[in-house]
This record gives C-alpha cells, structure tokens and sequence, in this order.
C-alpha cells in the first residue's frame, strides 16, 4: 500500500512559524499547528481512502492519524502513525500503519511524505513514543487492544486438498489406507475453530465444523518384486481409485493421489466443513468391487477385514527351491527341464488378475523353468495340475498355470500363515507323424517342493 501527500499540497499549507513552540518540532524547525493540522488532514484522507476498501478488518470508529513523537511530548520521531486497525491474520497490538515523513526546508517548515514512500501495514506503536496531533485529540487507552476481525465464513460443505502447510494443532496418528495404486498415510487429525492465515483464513460456515487431516502419499509396493505394484498405463482390470469424504448419507469426492507418476507426497492437507452434529467423517477409497475407509476422527480403518494382506508384515517369503536341469528320453522323444520356485507373497490384488475374492489373498508364486525338446517329429504340452497347495494345512483348489507362467496367483484365507507348494510337472508329447516312435507318450519330472511361512 502506498499513501502519498504530495510536495506541492504540503508546501501550500506552510504558514509562517511564529508561534513555533506550540506546533511539531521537528529537527529542520518547528511546523506551526495549522499547517501540522492540514498535512495530518490530507494524510488522513489519502489513509482512509485506502484501507476503507480493504477487506476483513476491525477499523476503530475513532481511527485517525497522529504524529509519533518522544513521550515529553511534540518533539517529531520522523514518522506518522494511522489507526487503530486490525487487519486479518495481524498479531495482537499491530494495529498502527505506520510511514515515514519529511520536514520541507525554509524559514516556514512544512510536511511531506517521501516521493514513492509504502507504508507499514500493522505495525506495533513505536517504543518510548506518544501519538500527537495539533487538535489534542488522543488515542483511546485500549486502542492498542483493538480484537481482530473475525474471519470470513467458508462455503457450506467445504472440501480441499491443498499442499500448503498450516500452522495446526495436531493429534497425531498412523492410520492408512492401501489400494493398488498408491498409499495414504495419516500424520495428525485437527478439529481447529479456523484455517489459513492472513487474508486467506476463513471459519466453517454456520452450523458446522472443520475437520483436518493431514496426509502424505506414496506407491503401494508389490511385496513380490519391491516395485511400485501399479502401472497406470499397463494395469486395466482394475479402475483408478475413486476417492470420496463420507459424511453421513454423502459422497464427497475428493483427489488425494497424484495424478502423474510421482504418487509420493511429503504432506498435504485435506480440509473438510461438516454439520457440527456430524460423529464420524470418513476418507473413503472404492477401486472396482474393494471398498476401504479411514476415520478422519479417530484415524484408524473401518473395514478391517477388507483388503487385509495390505496391512500384513512379512507378507513375502523367499522360497529358493530348485531343480536343477533333468533329462527324460523316450525313444524318439528327448528332452531337459529344469525349474525354480523363487520368492512368494501374499497381496490383495494381483496386476494380471485383480482383486482376490473376498476373504482370500493372492498367494503369488514366481516361477523360473526352461524346456529343450530338440525334435521337431514331436509336438508337446504341459499337463495339469502343475501346482498344488495347502494353506495352513487345508487343500486349496486347483491352480491355473503352468511351468512357463512366470507369476503363479493362488487363491488363499487372507489370514494364511503357512503355505506348502508343490510342483508337480507332466510333459504330454504327440508325434507329427507315424514315423516317431513312440507315436505319444508322457513325461514326468521330479517333484519341487517348498513351504513359505508369513507373520
């Protein structure tokens, strides 16, 4: 803000000093009380045409501008001081625009502002100082305790995300919510009576409340490769997670998770305005059938049998099995194998299949196997069942795949504990025509077994 009194305005309001001690003394003279008076009037103006217009502010009905001086008195500090006015978001007892003034040469002093002078916005009245005018008119003895405005109402229903970091005070908690395509971790819950700061805070609307969290972001791991488990361009059985506040019989919706490959965010803020009455208020994430929600009042999950493998530790197991390359020759029929059972892991979701059913947890297995059959007279194929399991000592039913599936997903309890693998690999084999001997036959491989154990 810049509130100029001109050079030309100022120097028409010199008078002669004659009555100097009466009027502001300043170091270049004194400046007589009329012609104080006229420069404090102009000022004034200029000051009032200017913060009049300015919104959410708490403007003394006695407002006016005085001049700063020594506290024995007249005697000029240099500047001028307007108000009491206290602004948005301004400390308490800033409430004084404060600018700097000249003293004109000559044998009648006058008043001026620096040409391209910016004022002081709310500014504590200067220590060891008075405010003075020519008229004698004072400053109220609680000028300087002027309250604050009170905030502007935000709309009805408010609900932002933002990145900007507010000064709250936090209840801290650890709550989360895991889908495939990204990680919300809660860092604190606030309940505060306004948000923002400065021109930018604001208070719920009537009826209701504010309700905060703070939140920051990051890629859901796959717990079988240690890579980000969601590839926003290869995945398609399962939708971009639709993200929504809860608040009663409402969906709100609302974007907690980048919309770009960079899914990892240090903090943001979610701020939502609830009816006053409202118990419980819910971040709820729905990809495709799975739907989870996080308390934004208590921070814990509500659906804690949703999803479940999600917030399992030590939900991954090297297996480390092996054969090594084995030889099987019938007649015409020769051929190697060998195979390997390199890691398993338990997950909700699967990229290739997507969510479990509901109750299980993908088992997905890793699977290495290489097949050399040299002659061409023969054509083969793998039998079934390839792969068969127990969880925690129960049969799980038949399992698609073969030894050249590189990722195998059994369906399991998702409270599975133990699981027992065995891989059991049959070779069919048909001869092109009546010339291979034998015309078709089957062959077998040793047994692979392995257990994985998770917490």
């Amino acid at each position: 803000m810049k509130t100029r009194v001109g050079i030309a305005a100022a120097a028409g309001l010199l008078v002669v000093s004659g009555c100097g001690a009466t009027g502001l003394r300043t170091g270049a003279g004194t400046v007589e009380k009329e012609t104080a008076s006229a420069f404090l009037t102009t000022a004034e103006s200029d000051w009032h045409r200017q913060v009049d217009a300015e919104p959410t502010k708490n403007l003394s009905p006695a407002a006016r501008c005085y001049f700063v001086t020594g506290a024995d008195g007249n005697q000029s500090l240099g500047t001028m001081a307007c108000g009491p006015l206290r602004r948005l978001g301004s400390a308490e007892r800033q409430v004084w625009d404060v600018v700097r003034i000249e003293t004109t040469g000559g044998d009648k002093p006058g008043l001026q502002l620096p040409d391209g002078e910016q004022w002081k916005k709310s500014q504590l009245r200067p220590d060891s100082s008075d405010l003075w005018r020519p008229d004698d008119k004072a400053a109220d003895d609680n000028a300087d305790s002027l309250a604050a405005p009170p905030p502007p109402a935000a709309p009805a229903g408010l609900t932002s995300v933002t990145v900007k970091s507010e000064t709250l005070e936090l209840k801290a908690v650890t709550g989360k919510l895991v889908v495939p395509d990204g990680t919300v971790t809660l860092k604190g819950l606030a309940s505060p009576a306004t948000f923002g700061s400065g021109l930018q805070q604001v208070a719920p609307a009537t009826g209701e409340k504010f309700v905060v969290a703070v939140f920051g972001t990051s890629p859901t791991i796959d717990p079988l490769t240690g890579d980000a488990a969601y590839d926003r361009k290869a995945v398609k059985n399962t939708p971009t997670t639709q993200w929504t506040i809860t608040v009663g019989d409402q969906q709100r919706p609302v974007e907690v998770l980048p919309q770009d490959d960079a899914t990892t965010t240090a903090e943001q803020t979610l701020l939502v305005s609830v009816p006053k009455d409202s118990s419980e208020v819910l971040l709820t994430a729905t990809s495709g059938p799975v739907v989870q929600s996080l308390s934004l009042t208590t921070g814990q999950r509500t659906s804690t049998d949703i999803a479940a493998a999600y917030y399992r530790a030590g939900v991954s197991a090297d297996l480390n099995k092996s054969l090594p390359t084995t030889v099987r020759n019938v007649g015409y029929f020769k051929s190697s194998y060998s195979l390997s059972l390199g890691k398993a892991a338990l997950t909700p979701w699967d990229p290739t299949r997507g969510w479990a059913p509901q109750g299980k947890a993908w088992a997905r297995v890793q699977v290495t196997s290489t097949l050399d059959y040299s002659n061409f007279t023969y054509k083969a194929a793998w039998g079934s069942p390839f792969l068969t399991a127990t969880a925690d000592g129960a049969p799980v039913p038949a399992i698609t795949g073969d030894p050249d599936t590189e990722v195998i997903a059994i369906p399991v309890p998702a409270t599975t504990k133990t699981l027992q693998l065995t891989a059991n690999t049959a070779l069919k084999f048909n001869g092109r025509n009546s010339s291979a001997v034998p015309t078709s036959g089957t062959v077998t491989f040793p047994p692979l077994t392995a257990t994985a154990s998770f917490q």
